[in-house]
């Protein structure tokens, strides 16, 4: 069920994800990506949780530079762990 959960809420946390960065709204964005990282470790997904924690930390330093470095690879771990959860 926390599997299917966290599957479903992709399109909606990536989307808010997204449109934080967009808006270099950092503050927001590493409350955001805390969330993540949180229900990421929850259903076992250590290295989103992990990349999440990053991103988190990078975001309460408003590190704009570490962001956009590594947004995209957080959005591809997301997606590569909501697939594979898919296929369950």
């Amino acid at each position: 069920e926390m599997l299917q959960m966290f599957h479903d809420q992709r399109a909606e946390k990536e989307a808010e994800l997204n449109a934080l960065y967009e808006a270099a709204n950092w503050t927001d964005y590493g409350i955001k990506a805390h969330a993540l990282k949180s229900t990421a470790l929850t259903i076992g997904a250590e290295a989103l949780s992990a990349r999440a924690k990053e991103l988190e930390m990078a975001g309460k330093k408003a590190d704009e530079a570490f962001i956009r470095e590594n947004h995209p690879a957080l959005l591809q771990m997301y997606a590569d762990v909501c697939d594979s959860i898919a296929g369950l």
